[in-house]
């Protein structure tokens, strides 16, 4: 590499490092009172310089510090562009000692192993997107998303019984902490329709249809319980015993 080639990459890192410990105003290059075109402007300006795809020649082992820096730029314009993340985001940078900035960039980074994770297991790669998510969750904790799809992803078609009352007594834990989404209470409902629990199973598919219409999965699910209901044998009618174990049953 030429001597050009290694200064050029040197002030690249320099200013990556610089851009990352900034603000989310510092790193966009935006003022405080800038309109959200403004941010959107200043973001795709950003973009044509550390979009990982645009990496210069002779640069292929920045492309990593590319990428984490990307990740931070876009978590800058999400939050710049949304009224009370923004303001919420100026409160916490006029705290003493804030720890705004450090935060954000792990939320950023995990942000982006999550997406990893989504593309894995676009794939079926089960293992690949394990590790991805291990390390979302470890950059941030407190993200109950992260934590449901890493649970998700260790139920498999040959999980025994007591692997499957694990996993959906963490999805419990999970559920009580922050039930806000429906794809949790679907895979829920998933894994207790596997422990037979169908009633159970049942109600957590409704409330993932309640929580997200547009989940079909979960529509499917109460849409089929509710047909076999109704061509369940009437109480005392013969075949009524052991029906109900059939339900969901494929």
């Amino acid at each position: 590499m030429s001597t050009d080639q290694d200064k050029r990459r040197n002030e690249l890192r320099e200013a990556a490092q610089k851009l990352l410990a900034a603000d989310h105003f510092v790193a966009l290059g935006v003022s405080r009172t800038a309109s959200p075109e403004e941010i959107k402007k200043a973001f795709v300006e950003a973009a044509k310089t550390w979009h990982p795809d645009r990496l210069p020649p002779g640069l292929e082992d920045a492309r990593s510090l590319f990428t984490k820096l990307f990740a931070r730029l876009e978590l800058a314009r999400a939050t710049l562009s949304d009224p009370a993340r923004r303001s919420r985001y100026i409160e916490e940078l006029a705290k003493p000692e804030t720890t705004a900035t450090s935060g954000d960039i792990s939320s950023a980074e995990a942000a982006l192993e999550y997406r990893k994770a989504e593309a894995l297991l676009k794939k079926h790669d089960l293992a690949g997107a394990m590790g991805h998510l291990r390390r979302a969750v470890h950059l941030a904790p407190g993200n109950v998303e992260y934590q449901v799809q890493l649970v998700w992803v260790q139920v498999k078609p040959d999980s025994p019984l007591a692997r499957l009352r694990e996993l959906s007594a963490e999805l419990d834990r999970l559920v009580a902490r922050a039930a806000t989404t429906g794809r949790t209470y679907y895979y829920r409902g998933q894994v207790r329709k596997r422990l037979d629990l169908l009633k159970e199973a049942h109600a957590d598919f409704v409330r993932a249809v309640e929580l997200d219409p547009s989940n079909v999965d979960a529509a499917r699910e109460v849409r089929i319980f509710n047909m076999r209901k109704d061509k369940a044998p009437k109480e005392g009618d013969s075949g009524a015993v052991g029906f109900f174990k059939k339900l969901f049953k494929r």
